[in-house]
């Protein structure tokens, strides 16, 4: 999460006994990784394995170059983000406005993970909105593209963070695969997760 993950966070939670810690979402736009902020949050050395680095983007070209890019740089895990809901990110058609593409998702799927030797999760929200909620459809696209593990936010993009995470639906997505889903979203203590 962009602001929130960086490396002080990070490694705090690895040391209060997290497996796993995402970096902050990088975009898959090359062009921009020129600034401090950019190589910051690409920035991983002596942090313990596994080191996952989260994208976000909307070419699959572009994606798949970007998770090459960053395996060479160090990342173990690819992370591709199709659950941020704000709206800078959503106006580039990336994070959650994906979900309303399953096509461009499937498409950014099969790139990303053909192009790295390493797994490739995904995080999604349970739909564009109540309206539109495909959450179980976007969950089959990944693990037939080969997606290594689901993190679903139990909430639409038009949910933001209001209201409760949608456990239900979270469910219904983990019967229907194969492959590791973890719940995400209203998570306040350990006896939750």
């Amino acid at each position: 999460m962009a602001g929130v993950t960086d490396r002080p966070f990070r490694l705090l939670c690895r040391a209060l006994g997290a497996g796993l810690a995402a970096s902050e979402m990088i975009t898959s736009d090359m062009r921009l990784w020129h600034t401090s902020k950019s190589r910051q949050r690409m920035d991983h050395e002596g942090e313990p394995e596994p080191r996952l680095v989260q994208l976000a983007g909307a070419d699959p070209a572009r994606l798949a170059a970007a998770a090459r890019a960053n395996v060479a740089l160090g990342a173990q895990i690819i992370d591709l983000n199709m659950g941020c809901p704000a709206k800078k990110v959503c106006g580039q058609l990336c994070g959650s406005a994906l979900l309303r593409d399953e096509a461009l998702v499937a498409r950014i799927l099969h790139a990303v993970v053909s192009a790295v030797d390493v797994p490739v999760t995904l995080k999604i929200r349970t739909g564009w909105d109540r309206e539109h909620t495909n959450g179980v459809q976007i969950a089959r696209i990944a693990e037939s593209c080969g997606i290594a593990a689901l993190a679903v936010h139990g909430r639409t993009r038009a949910d933001f963070y209001a209201g409760s995470a949608e456990y239900d639906t979270i469910r219904a997505i983990k019967s229907q695969l194969r492959i590791p889903v973890f719940a995400n979203g209203d998570i306040a203590a350990p006896q939750k997760a």
